[in-house]
């Protein structure tokens, strides 16, 4: 009897080998997935990220253009003005200049 008590003995030694081979298996198997999952989730955020920063640059560029076309507007009425009313433009800059002087003179 004390045969077949060691084969059993054998047989489940080697079962329990295979299990844990077959779990090693199994865990380089998920590692490769999730590694795989993670690879795919980061190229997906650095293409959203991409798309997202080109869409914020186009937003820039189209609101610098038109910014720059109301200044160059305003300025250029501005210009008008005073070459049409120069000694109104004189006046209210010397009135600007007045307040903007008490108010500093107070400090």
């Amino acid at each position: 009897m004390s045969l077949f008590k060691r084969d059993d003995s054998q047989t489940r030694a080697e079962r329990i080998r295979e299990d844990i081979h077959d779990i090693g298996d199994q865990s380089r198997a998920l590692g490769r997935d999730l590694r795989d999952e993670t690879a795919d989730a980061i190229e997906e955020a650095r293409l959203r990220s991409e798309e997202q920063y080109a869409r914020t640059a186009a937003e820039a560029r189209r609101r610098q253009r038109r910014l720059r076309h109301s200044t160059h507007r305003s300025l250029d009425e501005c210009d008008r003005y005073v070459h049409d009313h120069p000694w109104r433009a004189i006046g209210a800059a010397a009135a600007a200049g007045a307040v903007i002087g008490l108010l500093l003179g107070r400090r």
